[in-house]
């Protein structure tokens, strides 16, 4: 009894210490809860904003298909455009000729006549009283007899020739309708293809905030080339540098257009619709052998992405003006040059047929002739034959 009378006085300072022992601060819970609350939150916000740029590259993947159709739906207009106006200048320089020829015919036809009348205007007694009459009047019906005929032959061609200026007429009215229709028709899909690139360059501004600082270090680049070869390799060397320390820091930041995955090739075709003035290895206007292609195309062309890529360069760049360079997988590049207008950035990933840019306006420029644009194929840093990408070039 004395035993558990002396524990149950050992317990009792216990269990009283134990009863007035302070409770936890309500300040730390809340602590806690808020901790936890903003740790909730913040994966909310991390799917939310995984979701949404899903949706967004989702779209821009959409958009980019819809660029490429109309693009090609451009490309078509602008070659059949380009055969009419080749057709309209054939039939105005044919049509010219048949006008000068019958104008000299005129004019000939017009002294015989005049010449035949004098004769129908000398009287037979005139002739009778000559003593060189009869001679004169068998040579004047030998002569007679071999005009006739001349004269019958001569009628037939200018009928023929006449017929030929109608018809020509008739030609040269029905291909300047279709062409103002083309016309019409290429300016409403410029202006979708417009549209689709405003729409291609906000969804990418979205998903892509250092577009510009990724714009000017690759200008700062370029001011540092020495020539186009230069150019590339530096472009690369960055490019695997920054590589490089992503890999071996991944807390570092990184550039979205460094990371962008390059798209499959595709369908390899020209960046313009046109045709081909100097090929690879010919003489080019300094008479060097050419290292890429100089095709001639309409003024303002929409200019096409060759191969599926990612944009490495934007912008001029010493003689070859206005200059975009795409990277292709396996080591392959292609430089454009020559364009007016240039609707990408550094970072874009386009597929093979996107819209790049438009060529050069020679109205704008006040030059002659036809514009034209310069393609450069590209492996490992040095200049290839584009015939072993593009098979109708072989």
């Amino acid at each position: 009894m004395l035993r558990i009378l002396v524990l149950f006085l050992m317990v009792l300072p216990l269990s009283s210490a134990l009863a007035e022992a302070p409770p936890v601060p309500k300040s730390k819970a809340k602590v806690v809860g808020s901790i936890e609350q903003q740790l909730k939150q913040r994966k909310t916000e991390k799917k939310k904003l995984a979701k949404e740029v899903k949706t967004i590259e989702g779209e821009l993947g959409k958009t980019r298909d819809r660029l490429v159709k109309v693009a090609r739906s451009v490309q078509a207009n602008e070659k059949e455009l380009q055969n009419l106006e080749g057709t309209i200048d054939a039939l105005e320089h044919e049509q010219r000729a048949i006008q000068n020829s019958l104008g000299q015919d005129r004019s000939k036809i017009a002294s015989l006549i005049l010449a035949l009348e004098r004769i129908e205007r000398v009287p037979p007694e005139a002739l009778l009283a000559r003593p060189e009459a009869p001679y004169k009047t068998a040579q004047s019906a030998m002569l007679m007899g071999n005009i006739i005929p001349a004269l019958h032959e001569h009628a037939e061609s200018l009928k023929q020739k006449l017929e030929d200026l109608d018809r020509i007429s008739v030609e040269l009215e029905e291909d300047r309708k279709k062409a103002m229709e083309t016309a019409d028709s290429l300016r409403a899909e410029h202006t979708k293809l417009s549209g689709l690139v405003g729409r291609r360059q906000k969804l990418f501004e979205q998903t892509n905030q250092d577009f510009k600082q990724q714009a000017a270090e690759v200008q700062k680049i370029s001011a540092q080339a020495k020539n186009l070869q230069d150019l590339v390799e530096k472009l690369e060397r960055d490019r695997k540098r920054k590589q490089q320390a992503r890999t071996a820091s991944a807390a570092k930041p990184i550039k979205r257009a460094y990371k962008t995955p390059v798209p499959k090739p595709g369908q390899p075709q020209l960046p313009i619709s046109g045709m081909i003035r100097t090929s690879y290895d010919e003489p080019d206007t300094f008479g060097a052998p050419s290292k890429g292609l100089e095709i001639e195309g309409r003024s303002g062309a929409v200019v096409v992405a060759p191969m599926g890529g990612v944009v490495r360069f934007t912008g001029p760049f010493k003689r070859y003006g206005q200059l975009i360079i795409l990277e292709h997988t396996n080591g392959y590049h292609s430089l454009i040059a020559g364009l007016e207008k240039i609707d990408t950035v550094v970072g874009h990933s386009v597929s093979a047929g996107e819209p790049l840019g438009s060529l050069q306006n020679k109205s704008a420029k006040g030059s002659r002739g036809s514009p034209s644009l310069y393609y450069e194929l590209r492996l490992n840093g040095k200049p290839i034959n584009p015939a072993r990408k593009f098979a109708n070039l072989s």
